[in-house]
């Protein structure tokens, strides 16, 4: 059923242009969704970011403890950066599980002095061992932050023996 009249057509174009979005306001639409969705897939501080937190840390003490260092204290730092690499692993699985975003890089200054890198490794460290303590209500990812913990215990362990060992040759001018 077609309908010819003039009050028709005058009728169907007041309704298609009341319905009409126009097109600035349709583009702001689009922008407002995508910028909305990009936000809320930003690791913003919320559910346990400490796992970013340690994991850099964790990057920052593997990068000193594989620069070259005096022979003697070399196999405890091989050792310690055996156990951030794994302790670093864990924390990449427990981040993953926990939603978080596992890609960023953090620099390094690796112009210490033997006192001062040792004694930069060692925060860094505790400061990984401190942000992944912190309390956890993902049940998934336990396991692994755990095994993180151990790994970075032994490598503190394994960075103090070669701190003491490279303090003690210092102290007989070796």
């Amino acid at each position: 059923m077609k309908i010819n009249s003039p009050s028709y057509e005058i009728a169907y174009l007041r309704i298609m242009l009341t319905r009409r979005i126009p097109t600035i306001g349709l583009l702001t639409g689009v922008i407002s969704i995508c910028l909305g969705h990009g936000i809320a897939l930003a690791d913003i501080p919320g559910n346990h970011p400490y796992y970013i937190h340690a994991r850099s840390d964790l990057r920052k003490a593997e990068s000193l403890l594989e620069t070259a260092d005096e022979f003697n204290v070399t196999p405890e730092m091989r050792d310690a950066a055996k156990y951030v690499r794994s302790a670093i692993q864990d924390i990449e699985v427990a981040s993953v599980l926990d939603g978080k975003n596992t890609n960023n890089y953090p620099a390094v200054d690796t112009s210490l002095n033997h006192r001062d890198k040792f004694q930069q490794i060692y925060q860094l460290l505790n400061a990984a061992n401190q942000d992944i303590a912190r309390e956890e209500d993902n049940n998934f990812v336990l396991s692994w932050r755990n095994k993180a913990e151990v790994e970075i215990n032994q490598a503190k362990h394994f960075t103090a023996i070669a701190a003491v060992r490279d303090t003690v040759d210092d102290l007989n001018g070796d």
